[in-house]
């Protein structure tokens, strides 16, 4: 899938967290509503949140109840661990392109 992220549509780490998904070819849904709950990106039934704070668990869960699997980066890993986070979307897409 082909997004245009732009400045109004997203924060500064949602368009870091992007070229990132771009550059390995990753196909994603941005800002997208599961159980009235707007999350930031899904690859599969993977849904990624972009957090400049801790996220309430209550959340989780309820994605959990709905088959999705919650990962949660923090703003400082999109800018210091670039390589960590390319390493954990392969092995997320992978398990995607699996099932």
């Amino acid at each position: 899938m082909r997004y245009n992220i732009t400045k109004q549509s997203s924060t500064k780490f949602e368009r870091m967290f992007y070229e990132l998904l771009k550059e390995l070819k990753i196909p994603f849904k941005h800002r997208w509503m599961i159980g009235g709950k707007e999350v930031d990106f899904l690859i599969g039934k993977y849904v990624i949140e972009i957090n400049g704070h801790e996220q309430i668990g209550q959340r989780n869960h309820l994605l959990a109840e709905l088959g999705y699997v919650p990962i949660h980066f923090q703003n400082e890993e999109i800018i210091n661990n670039r390589n960590n986070i390319k390493n954990k979307l392969k092995e997320i897409y992978g398990f995607y392109k699996i099932s």
